[in-house]
Order: structure tokens, then sequence, then C-alpha cells
């Protein structure tokens, strides 16, 4: 459960004894200057616990100090005279370690991270070392710690506010006009009254577990009642080659599911980068879609051809949200729909074989991607991973991490289905073999610029081709021609290997539009003109939807209501 904040705003005071004369000017508009920056750590409920931040409703004040030395550390943990402090740290200072050391003392209430430059980043992920450790198929990471940086700060309940500041004039603000000429202790004495004090506000309503929330949200004890937490929740996305109708029948094992998530997380709200994960996932999962349907009516005419279904599941980083239900729903007979007038439902016992593609943007010296399998279904895989093997192209080698299967699979949205129907053949494709390549997942460093996605050299962002587009598209190429073979049981022609490969210019504008910035060419096509001059990268499950129904929908002119669609009710979700 997620808390509802009552807003977040940001004030700097400059705190003062003397009255000011009363010159027309409201006295808050003397003595405060109001920050852009609303980059907040926020609560989040579970079960059991609450994490995340929290103020009181007026918020937390405290003393600005910028931590740059070791004499401002013991100057703010131990020997300052004006508490409570809110601590100012540089991006490479903001730690698992610093940051608890922070609020684990009683003399401070507030942490300031500037996050404008963000280049040369020690490792840092919010994530535990084992991810989604108490939901997953295996008792935790027994084997193997994914996630070195993972310290588990996101799942720390911290008692005080912390912002990210983002905006350059907000840093000089902070800096420049209240710590350096009214703060900053001179010759390792304190400074007289005055001092500039920032007060920030993020009041969480919210409290102890998200059951309680849920109970005191339904009592009813006034005519307007208080909501004081909202679920988490979102969609999934999925797609079928077939649209086999509620009339028809669908055999066992006769559909290939090829996935990928949709989300990420971090401590502070707004600042989901999520370039190698989930970006470059679902980028190819995209492109794969795209270069597979341009042989959705030969496929279709192939008898007993094997349907393809593509999923996007959002949710994945909070316990696999997303597959669970999925799951939850293919065990209760209602997916993809429960309504009758719909297409034909599926279950786990259709799935033939399953396919995920988890960080796929970082590559090793031999720019190896990595085939992952658990133990259980090694040798139902072997005929997959050979196919996959044979159709892979130089930029897209696919190798083996462990052909024993001993090592078990990363987190990964297939543990949700080898739970309840263990013998799925399936793989997951990484970019890595052993321990997380990415050095930022989850986190708000998870940034472009850390799978080598800009060139100095770019003249035109939006259409440049990059190693990394090229990879991925190499990949999709790949994922399209093994699906073909597997769907048909045929090999493609010559002509129909061409036509199958991955659209480099539009992994380039997937890849710019979801990593640099919405306003392009691609979200202006595929969304309403009155949504696109609002749209943010954070709304990726809109904007993916759009896409791939770009990619895969059939076009039908002249169309401006529902009815004229043709589109009959079996064949709808």
């Amino acid at each position: 459960m997620a808390s509802r904040s009552l807003g977040y705003q940001l004030l700097l005071g400059l705190v003062i004894s003397a009255s000011y004369p009363v010159l027309g000017t409201r006295t808050k508009e003397k003595i405060y200057i109001d920050l852009v920056t609303q980059n907040a750590c926020f609560r989040i409920l579970n079960g059991t616990h609450q994490i995340g931040c929290s103020t009181p409703q007026g918020g937390n004040v405290g003393v600005v100090h910028y931590m740059q030395t070791e004499e401002d550390w013991d100057w703010v943990i131990n020997s300052g005279t004006h508490t409570p402090y809110a601590a100012v740290l540089d991006s490479v200072n903001f730690t698992t370690e610093n940051v608890r050391k922070l609020s684990q003392s009683n003399r401070v209430n507030g942490i300031i991270v500037i996050s404008i430059n963000l280049t040369d980043q020690e490792p840092f992920s919010a994530d535990k070392s084992c991810p989604n450790d108490a939901s997953g198929m295996y008792d935790g990471c027994n084997k193997l710690q994914w996630n070195p940086p993972g310290k588990g700060l996101m799942f720390d309940d911290f008692g005080l506010a912390m912002f990210s500041l983002t905006d350059e004039n907000d840093y000089q603000k902070l800096i420049d006009k209240c710590y350096i000429p009214f703060n900053k202790p001179q010759d390792g004495k304190p400074r007289s009254y005055p001092l500039c004090a920032i007060q920030l506000i993020s009041a969480m309503r919210g409290a102890k577990d998200s059951e309680t929330c849920i109970r005191r949200s339904n009592l009813v004890t006034n005519l307007n009642p208080s909501k004081y937490c909202d679920p988490m929740g979102d969609e999934n996305i999925i797609t079928t080659l077939k649209a086999v109708q509620n009339n028809e029948t669908r055999p066992n094992d006769s559909v290939i599911v090829v996935a990928t998530r949709l989300d990420t997380m971090g401590i502070f709200h707004n600042e989901y980068p999520g370039a190698d994960s989930p970006v470059t996932g679902l980028v190819t999962l995209l492109a794969t879609a795209k270069a597979l349907w341009s042989q959705r009516k030969f496929i279709l005419n192939q008898p007993n051809s094997t349907d393809i279904m593509f999923a996007f599941f959002q949710g994945e980083a909070f316990d696999y949200i997303g597959s669970s239900r999925m799951v939850y729903d293919m065990q209760k007979d209602i997916f993809p729909s429960s309504a009758t007038t719909a297409i034909q439902k599926i279950n786990l016992t259709h799935i033939h074989q399953f396919i995920e593609l988890n960080q796929v943007g970082l590559r090793s010296d031999n720019n190896s991607l990595w085939l992952h399998v658990d133990e259980k279904v090694i040798n139902e895989t072997k005929s997959l991973i050979q196919m996959l093997k044979d159709v892979s192209t130089p930029n897209a080698t696919l190798t083996e991490a462990d052909p024993s299967g001993k090592q078990q699979l990363p987190p990964a949205s297939l543990q949700q289905f080898l739970l309840k129907r263990p013998d799925i053949p399936s793989v997951v494709i990484t970019d890595h073999q052993h321990e997380y390549t990415n050095r930022y997942y989850n986190s708000r460093l998870d940034l472009p610029n850390h799978i080598d996605y800009r060139n100095d050299n770019f003249t035109d962002e939006y259409n440049a081709s990059t190693a990394l587009s090229q990879r991925i598209s190499a990949l999709a190429t790949t994922l399209a021609r093994y699906l073909f073979t597997a769907a048909t049981g045929k090999n493609p022609t010559n002509e129909q290997l061409d036509e199958l490969e991955a659209d480099i210019t539009e992994v380039n504008h997937m890849l710019y539009c979801f990593l640099i910035s919405p306003q392009c060419e691609l979200f202006n096509t595929v969304v309403s003109p009155t949504d696109a001059a609002s749209l943010t990268i954070n709304q990726v499950t809109q904007l993916t939807r759009a896409i791939l129904a770009y990619y895969t929908g059939e076009k039908v002119e002249g169309v401006d209501q529902e009815s004229q669609c043709g589109a009959t009710d079996g064949d709808k979700v």
C-alpha cells in the first residue's frame, strides 16, 4: 500500500528574530524562498511494515549544513550547537552508510541530496542484494547475491524528510544564498543568528501497515471519510498473435509467452530513469513484436501454428505484482478477461514456452547475452536454447549462464509461473552471467550514460544510431526469427529473414523517447494531441501500450466510432 501525501512543499527560510516593517508584502514572502524541487522520499506500506519517509503535518525544520568534509560530519553529528540540522549531500556522498548514519542521529531531521551532476558515481542500488527475496521460488539468494551494491535502503523506515534537489536554481538558493553567507562555520566556530533553515514537508497520513491503513480509511466517522493510503496498482499489457474466439478451443502447450517488465523503483518520487532496467528490455520486446508482425498473416495461415503472447508486467520491483496477478487470473480461468464475450481464456496449461527479457543493455567484451534456466526444466529447455543460439546474430551472442542450471534463476517474473507450474520450458535472457553488470539497479542512477547510450558526436539524438541501439536491434531480430520458426516449424526464407530484421530506426526513436525526452515524434504520433503536450517518461504503461498498438494493430481508415471497427465480440478482450 502506498501512503498518500498531503503534498510536497520545500521552503527555504531565513529565520530572524527581528521583525520587518510592513511595506505591503506579506511577512512570509520576506523570510521564505520557495524551491521548485518536488522529488521527495515517500512512505510505502505492506502487510507488516511501513518504509520510506514522512514528516509531521507542518514539516521538519532544520539548519542547513553542507556536508563536504569530515569536519562537517563531526559538526552535524557531534559538536554543532544549532540543532536540528538539515544535511545537504553531494550525490557521491549519498550512500547507504551515510544516510543511515544521519537518519539514526537525533540531531538531524532532514536530508537533501544534490542530484544535478550525476557522472562518476559509485555503485548504488536502493534495492536489496537479493531483490524480491521473499517472493521468489528459492530460499532467498542462497547461491548468489545478484545485486551486490544493494543494501536495502529503500526498505528502511526513516524518521525524517529526504528530498532530491534537481534544479540548478534551487542549488544556488540553497548553497550560495543560504548556507555560505549565513551558516558555514568560520574558523571552526559556529555562526551566530540569524541562521538559514529549511522546512521540508512530506506529510504522509498512512502508518504502520497496509491492513491498518485500509481499516482506518474505511472507518466512517463523518460525512467526508478520510483516505489515508492508496493501493499500488497499474496495468499489465498483453497482446497475442492469434485471436482465438471464445467458441473455439485453445489446445494445451499452444502459447509461447515472451515477457519483460515495465517498472523500476527508487527512493525519490519522480526519479525512476530505469535505463537498463526496464527500458532496454521493453524496447527490445516492442521491436521484436513489430518485426514478427510483418509475418503475422503467414504464421496464422500455417496449420497448427503456435500462438505468441507478448507480455509487459508492471509492479515487478515490488514482489512481482504484475506477473503474480497474471498467474492468479490464469489459475482462476479469468485471463485475459472475466467477460464471457471475449477471446478464449489462457491458463498455465496452455503455455508451451516462456522467454523473459531482463536487463539486456550492458554487454561483456565478447558481446554475450546470457541464458538462465532453472535446474528442474534443464532437459525440457535444451531444444529452446539450441534454437535460440542457432539464430543469434554477432551483436547478440547467446550463451548459457550455467549449463547445469544449478546457479538458479536471477530475480525474474518467470519465477511466479514456475512456482505454480514447475515444468514450463523457459529461459531468462540477461546481460549478466552472475551478479548484475548494472551497478545502479533500481535507483535514480540507472541513467542513459551508464549504458553507453549517448555518443560524443551526437548531432540528431532522435535518429542517432548507437552501439546500444545496434545491440538491441540484433537481439530483437534474433527473437523475431526464433519465434517465427517456433510458431510455424519452418525456417524463414531469405526474404522473410530480411522482413524479420528489427527496425533500428524505430529502436533509435524508442530509446530517445524513453530515456531522453517524452516530447518526441514517436510519442506524439501514438497518443492523442490533447495528451501529447503533457507527456512524461513516467507514463510508461500508457506509452508502451500505445506503441505496441501502433506496431501491431490493424489500421482501419475512416473510423471515428467503436461500432465501425468491425471486430466481433469473440475478438475482444
